[in-house]
Formats: structure tokens, C-alpha cells, sequence
């Protein structure tokens, strides 16, 4: 049973980029064998573990090839080499992992509720992004999502919609949602009543 798990082991090593020195079982009438058996299968099982460590402890980064020796009476009869490299690709790290479920999160993103809007009185302000707040730009303000990412908001009255830009913070008043740039609020139709109620969905880009 041993030697059958070491024949697997070495068709694996040659597989998966590994490299061992893997000598054959001394054999008299070896070379006379007619139907000459795979050297695999013969496998000293001294290089059982010597394999198995290889390839399941993590040492065979570094390994590239099989060399298979075929003895008779304490003389070498023929030696075998199979070459193979296989690049295996690295696991992402844990960081990396978080990273990406943080960012499909954020992209499935959807709120709802009152928007306001700002204008005259902050144009030309720095804003959190370090953006110059534009009055007439497309732009919001959001007190969580990422700066310069984008959202539709909608109108939940007429159904108007418009693609901004989050370059700031806030609003910080009520249960306000949302503050809107004077142009923003202006294609939704809510500059004369001053807020309205919207729902909020994370896009691609500013022609989502």
C-alpha cells in the first residue's frame, strides 16, 4: 500500500513542478522485464517520506524536476530525468481577501432617504476631497462613502435621476442622507422645496 501511495506521490511530483531524488528498487532481472514497468511504481520506500515532505510541507517551491535511477546488481543501468515547472499561483492574503470583500460591499451600496442641497454660499470652498465646490457641478456630499467614488440618486416623486460625484462630507443636519450640489438638486427638481426623498445606488463610473 505504501509503494501505490508512492507511485501517486511521484506522478504528482512530475505534475506539480517538484524535484526528488527517487532511486529505484535494486532489481536483478529488472532490465530483462519485458513489459518494462512504469519506474514510478519503483520507488524506494526510503524515499517515501523524503517526497511526501516535498510536497505537502511546503518545500516544493524550489523544486523542478524527477530523476529516477534504475540499478542491477549494484550497477547503474540507465537514469531517467523528468523535467517540468509548473508556476502555481499564490493564495491571496488575508488582507487581500478583506480588501475585496470591503469593495463588493461598498459597490452593492443602496440608501434611502432625504437629500438637501447647498450652492452660492460655499462656491469656490475647498471641499473634503480638496476639490473647489462647482455650485453647478454634479456633485454630493455623503458622510460615509468613499470620496470621488459615484451614485445615481433618484427622485422618488418624479422619477428623476442623476449620476454625482461624492467630493465631500456631510450633510451633518437631521436625518438628512445626502447634501446636493445646487446643480445636482436642480436635474432632480427639488431646488424650490429644499429637501426631497431619494434613493442612492453606487456606480461604475459618471456614465453609469
Amino acid at each position: 500500500m505504501q509503494k501505490s501511495l508512492s507511485s501517486i506521490l511521484l506522478i504528482l511530483a512530475a505534475g506539480f513542478a517538484t524535484q526528488s531524488q527517487a532511486e529505484l528498487v535494486p532489481s536483478n532481472n529488472f532490465a530483462n522485464n519485458a513489459d518494462k514497468t512504469n519506474l514510478a511504481s519503483k520507488v524506494l520506500d526510503k524515499d517515501f517520506q523524503a517526497l511526501s515532505d516535498s510536497l505537502f510541507k511546503g518545500n516544493g517551491d524550489a523544486l523542478t524536476g524527477l530523476s529516477i535511477t534504475e540499478s542491477s546488481n549494484n550497477r547503474v543501468v540507465s537514469k531517467q530525468v523528468v523535467a517540468a515547472k509548473v508556476d502555481v499561483p499564490e493564495e491571496p492574503s488575508i488582507i487581500e481577501k478583506l480588501n475585496a470583500v470591503a469593495s463588493n460591499t461598498v459597490k452593492k451600496f443602496t440608501q434611502s432617504g432625504v437629500a438637501s442641497w447647498y450652492g452660492r454660499q460655499f462656491h469656490g470652498r475647498k471641499t473634503a476631497s480638496g476639490e473647489r465646490f462647482d455650485m453647478n457641478a454634479l456633485t454630493a456630499a455623503h458622510r460615509t462613502l468613499p470620496l470621488n467614488c459615484y451614485i445615481r440618486v433618484t427622485n422618488k416623486s418624479n422619477g428623476k435621476s442623476v449620476v454625482v460625484k461624492v467630493n465631500d462630507r456631510g450633510p451633518f443636519h437631521g436625518n438628512r442622507v445626502l447634501d446636493l450640489s445646487y446643480g445636482a438638486a436642480k436635474a432632480l427638481g427639488i431646488t424650490n422645496s429644499g429637501v426631497g426623498k431619494v434613493s442612492i445606488e453606487r456606480v461604475a463610473g459618471p456614465n453609469s
